[in-house]
């Protein structure tokens, strides 16, 4: 399932409405109401990407206010990218050797699937998992070896071990899993990580990972701190609602970093990189998107529950859920009402199952509203 990056909706609607959003905290903005710079009136509601329909807080926002106007032209300085990787390892607790910034999560997938699926490497994946990086390894000439999920739908962390073999150079692990939405217990990934690292390069897809509670955050970053062959991804697309700037960041041992480093196809965006920056600078907003995220997952979950609709998936901003043969229909139907649950919402899906992104409160009222309307016939 594709997750390209459309461009990000209008900043603030009307001088008014950037005025006072300026002049209160980040969080605060949102809880007042996201969509005072949501979608222009009548756009269809977009349920499919698993962008923040809320979008970036308002510290990103005047970052990108302030900086497009003097740095959009100019390419970023090394100065501010140097400072900037300084920032993401100290939040992390790694050199800045360590971090390698990169456009999006997308390059940090991309690149690593040549650095290790290049002249006939192998990579373990999950199948069902996120698809770049197993079908850009394929292009690559890489072998890719696709375990299937679990009963639950998650990775399946035992079969997946017994998998890898002497000509493995990567196991991608995706937590919380896209498009299912299944996390993993850190007990057992971190196991999993620690016995297969010795044989494999394992890289931990975390893009989803603010998105859960941070008090059992089962995040893999304590073991490239602790020198494992591990590398962990982040990005600023998906709870810092940043998909349309294009940041992302790896996390790993020196000499993979350099390595990766060295594949990157793109240069640091300045605006971009001040609109992260920004958006550290409010942990508020991320704990706000949590808690608005965990109300709409909650709405949701009624709503297909009353349609009958069965679903999984307990991290993110995400549920999996299972249309079957005489729902296939669903996206058309839907579209009717304004809501787009595929990228292309004229035509029935061709899978039972499909992504449901999770919108605002807003959002997924309207989408309970809509699902009762069309199920009912």
């Amino acid at each position: 399932m594709s997750e390209s990056t459309p461009s990000r909706r209008a900043l603030l609607s009307g001088a008014t409405a950037t005025a006072a959003a300026l002049a209160l905290r980040p969080s605060f903005v949102l809880a007042a109401g996201a969509r005072a710079r949501g979608a222009p009136a009548g756009a269809p509601v977009r349920l499919f990407a698993n962008e923040n329909n809320a979008g970036p807080c308002a510290g990103a926002l005047r970052a990108i206010r302030d900086t497009a106007p003097h740095l959009g032209h100019r390419y970023a300085g090394r100065a501010s990218a140097d400072a900037f990787a300084r920032r993401i390892g100290t939040l992390h607790g790694v050199d800045a050797s360590q971090v390698v910034l990169t456009a999006g999560s997308t390059e940090v997938l991309t690149t690593a699937a040549v650095a290790f699926g290049l002249n006939g490497g192998e990579v373990v994946c999950a199948d069902n998992t996120f698809p770049v990086l197993p079908l850009y390894a394929e292009r690559v000439g890489g072998k890719v070896v696709r375990v299937p999920l679990d009963a639950r739908h998650a990775h399946d962390l035992a079969a997946m071990e017994a998998r890898v073999g002497s000509g493995t150079r990567l196991v991608y692990v995706v937590n919380p899993n896209s498009p299912t939405g299944t996390v993993l217990d850190p007990v057992r990934l971190r196991a999993f990580c620690e016995a297969v690292s010795p044989r494999a390069t394992v890289l931990v897809d975390e893009a989803y990972v603010e998105y859960l509670d941070p008090a059992t955050t089962p995040s893999m970053v304590d073991l490239v701190r602790a020198g494992r062959n591990v590398i962990v991804l982040r990005t600023f697309s998906k709870a810092y609602a940043l998909a349309g700037l294009r940041v992302g960041y790896a996390l790993a041992p020196p000499a993979i970093a350099e390595r990766l480093r060295g594949l990157r196809m793109s240069l640091p965006n300045p605006v971009a990189l001040a609109a992260a920056g920004a958006s550290l600078d409010d942990p508020d907003f991320v704990a706000l998107t949590r808690k608005r995220i965990a109300e709409a997952r909650a709405i949701t979950v009624r709503a297909l529950d009353a349609a009958g609709l069965a679903h999984v998936g307990d991290g993110g901003n995400f549920l999996w859920v299972q249309a079957g043969p005489s729902r296939r229909d669903l996206p058309p139907r839907l579209a009717a009402h304004g809501l787009h649950i595929t990228w292309t919402p004229d035509q029935p899906l061709t899978e039972d199952w499909f992504r449901l992104t999770l919108g605002t409160v807003e959002d997924m009222r309207r989408f309970g509203s809509a699902l009762h309307a069309v199920t009912r016939t």
